[in-house]
């Protein structure tokens, strides 16, 4: 998932989160305070304020796939363009308040269990199939990244006639051999913990470089071949490459259950706050590096700068960062692919036949059946107790993953490509599809419960299988019956924008 937020922003957002989020819940600071001090309890201590909150969910929504932004608007226009990219950001924020509110309504801290809940245990491998997906994109993308950044350094570093700095190629390869082979073999990756922070400082600066770069180095004016408001196919490239952009659902949970004293304001207040901070963020510098290089642009913006001294730290230390990141990404979706594979293993060797060809003297094998379980029962418990992966599986499986996302990224040179498609396959699913149907089966049981008790609770009491609804009024149906109808039509657009999406990204 580290494509979505291996790199991070987030430079002052703690004091402006704050006080936008106190602004919004219309209290003044220093009531909020004492009130947030009175009401801490034990449950509370150790958890995120609101403005923390914002802070890591900026942290977690804004990161390397910024970099192709830009090219999103000379796909679609400026106008258009940035249109596409605001109805996007509040159908993605609309989406991610759906899961805090479903995870309010089910008392769940973490999305496999919301799965489990509102749509059940036999459908769960799709998380892992999706961990799996998004990684792998996530990989490749970052090899062409790496491409990008490791040619231009070394074409700063050696010149322009040197071999590294010519071969796209030898560069991916010899970066992929030597360090993150390796890397993706460690079994501690606690070490590369220290590569967010990393992330977080290159990307504010290189934000600030294009920021600053575009302000005083554009032309006056627009050029003449630039068209500022024109609906065409290229918009639909646009949609692909901007589903990306405001995906970080996956940590949504996770975010709702460490936020201090979790109500309805103020998980809506940080969802509106940083969805909103990260449109001013994406706008400004899609805007800046058009305007910039204008029909110039490339997918990746840093590519159009020269080897100046300013550039190439940024490229530097881009590619360290996003190198060091590889490998924390290539683990969850090893680890998911491996959920994926056991089940399918266990129901090979847990065949009769097979098991009494093993076990026939001609091979030495013991008799004894192994029992299989279910690819739910795998996904919700992982691996069989005292079941490892040895090293030799170990080794075997990342080799092979390793080396196919290389092969991959070698056809490869624009990430903006890369990144339209993962947003038109991947981006739509996490950010619209999930989030959406989780919501609507939410709110149908719910609705479901109130009209054969008639009460604000189940007759029965509540059960894991029964969401609360406590809360609720009779008045608030009309209300829960319209949000349907937006879930459905968040559903709708997430299934156009992948469709579409898939379609021009693969013409592009």
């Amino acid at each position: 998932w580290g494509f979505l937020g291996g790199s991070n922003l987030n430079i002052g957002l703690e004091v402006v989160g704050s006080r936008l989020v106190e602004a919004i819940m219309k209290r003044p600071t220093s009531q909020n305070q004492a009130a947030r001090t009175e009401a801490r309890t034990g449950d509370d201590l150790g958890k995120s304020t609101a403005s923390l909150s914002v802070a890591t969910l900026l942290k977690n929504m804004i990161g390397a796939g910024i970099f192709s932004l830009p090219i999103g608007l000379q796909y679609a226009t400026p106008v258009p363009g940035l249109f596409i990219l605001g109805c996007i950001g509040i159908l993605s924020a609309l989406s991610y308040w759906m899961v805090g509110y479903c995870c309010i309504v089910w008392e769940v801290d973490n999305f496999r269990s919301l799965w489990h809940r509102a749509l059940g245990r036999e459908s769960a491998w799709i998380i892992d199939v999706t961990i799996f997906s998004n990684g792998w994109f996530t990989l490749v993308g970052y090899l062409v990244l790496i491409g990008d950044f490791t040619t231009k350094s070394f074409e700063g570093l050696l010149g322009a006639d040197h071999l590294l700095a010519r071969n796209r190629l030898l560069d991916q390869w010899f970066i992929t051999a030597v360090l993150l082979l390796p890397l993706s073999l460690a079994q501690d990756l606690k070490k590369l913990a220290f590569t967010s922070m990393l992330g977080l400082g290159v990307t504010v600066y290189v934000v600030l470089l294009v920021l600053q770069d575009s302000w005083l180095q554009s032309p006056p004016e627009w050029s003449p071949d630039v068209v500022l408001n024109r609906w065409g196919f290229g918009a639909f490239q646009a949609i692909a490459l901007y589903t990306h952009a405001f995906v970080a659902h996956y940590n949504a949970p996770k975010l709702f259950a460490e936020l201090e004293r979790p109500t309805y304001s103020r998980w809506t207040a940080v969802v509106l706050v940083a969805y909103s901070v990260a449109f001013v963020v994406y706008a400004s510098f899609a805007v800046a590096g058009l305007r910039r290089f204008e029909a110039r642009l490339e997918g990746n913006v840093l590519k159009n700068y020269g080897p100046h001294m300013s550039v190439l730290l940024a490229w530097l230390g881009m590619g360290f960062s996003i190198c060091f990141t590889y490998p924390l990404v290539f683990n969850s979706a090893r680890e998911a692919c491996v959920n994926l594979m056991t089940p399918v293993s266990d129901r090979i060797m847990s065949s009769p036949r097979l098991q009494d060809l093993l076990s026939s003297p001609l091979l030495g094998r013991r008799r004894g059946m192994r029992s299989g379980r279910s690819k739910s029962l795998v996904n919700v418990l992982g691996e069989k107790p005292g079941k490892k992966l040895s090293w030799c599986e170990n080794t075997s499986i990342t080799f092979v993953m390793v080396l196919l996302t290389a092969v991959v990224a070698s056809f490869t040179s624009d990430v903006g490509r890369v990144n339209a498609l993962a947003g038109a396959i991947m981006g739509t699913a996490v950010a619209f599809l999930f989030p959406s149907l989780l919501f609507y089966r939410t709110v149908l049981a719910q609705l479901r419960i109130m009209e054969t008790s008639g009460l604000g609770q189940p007759l029965l009491g509540k059960d894991e299988k029964s969401p609360k609804v406590s809360h609720l009024r009779p008045q608030h149906r009309a209300l829960m019956k319209a949000s349907l109808v937006v879930a459905c039509v968040i559903m709708a657009a997430g299934c156009c924008f992948g469709a579409l999406g898939t379609v021009m990204a693969l013409r592009a």
